[in-house]
């Protein structure tokens, strides 16, 4: 049994394609994850310790590390604390999964890709690692591994807000506007105060020619973001709103 503390969301502006401006509300959670075996022992004296159990709360305690320095913003640093927890224990999941998180913010891709499919593979029902793939591949303009990898996500957790908007973003940036209102419709369901979801479902009605109510969204974006502090966000959704108030 495992124990998963989801720490950290970060959001970034995706500029995708042909779009001037879109949000997208990225994943990239910290993770740390602590077998429960490990975690009753936390109090012993070193000498009444296992091997591995030395091993497995030394490896605890890096990715501790890791996350701090993570959280500080100092991810190559961060990285050197996951990496020698991998090397200690390459079954652990959390320390691949916070590396992937480091390079994904030091715009290290593929080396991202590489951490969060390995997470998959030690944990296959970690949604969290799904999204952050899917985040990575969308980054890369992959939109249909992305798609494949948010849509795992969901089956393995419905409730999911950042998915469900994840893949919205993935089909608008494929196309489909349609499927991609619907999914940041899931999104705003599930999480009613998400601007980001608000101000993507405007892009994807605007897409469908569907003005008023992208009007709507973006207004409603432009109010959430004021309310949450979020200024820079709020003011591009009123550009949003002012560029479809001059459209022709």
């Amino acid at each position: 049994m495992t124990e998963i503390w989801l720490s950290v969301r970060h959001q970034i502006i995706l500029v995708p394609k042909a779009r001037p401006r879109c949000w997208l509300l990225m994943v990239f959670l910290l993770v740390l994850t602590s077998m429960m075996a490990c975690q009753g022992n936390l109090s012993l004296k070193n000498s009444d310790k296992t091997e591995t159990e030395l091993v497995n709360v030394d490896n605890v305690s890096l990715v501790e590390q890791g996350i701090k320095k993570s959280h500080q913003g100092k991810y190559q640093d961060a990285i050197v604390d996951f990496t020698e927890a991998i090397d200690k224990n390459p079954q652990d999941v959390n320390a691949y999964f916070n590396r992937g998180f480091a390079y994904s913010n030091l715009g290290e891709f593929e080396k991202a890709l590489a951490d969060f499919s390995q997470s998959v593979m030690l944990d296959p029902k970690l949604a969290e690692a799904y999204v952050n793939r899917g985040n990575v591949y969308l980054q890369l303009g992959e939109d249909q591994q992305a798609i494949s990898n948010y849509l795992e996500a969901i089956k393995l957790n419905a409730n999911s807000a950042f998915a469900h908007n994840n893949l919205g973003l993935a089909y608008l940036n494929s196309g489909q506007a349609d499927l991609a209102q619907k999914n940041f419709t899931k999104a705003i369901k599930i999480t009613p105060d998400y601007g980001e979801a608000y101000f993507n479902r405007g892009l994807a009605f605007s897409d469908l020619d569907q003005t008023k109510k992208a009007r709507s969204d973006w207004q409603k974006a432009a109010q959430l973001w004021q309310e949450q502090g979020n200024h820079e966000a709020s003011e591009a959704a009123l550009e949003q709103l002012s560029v479809l108030e001059n459209s022709p």
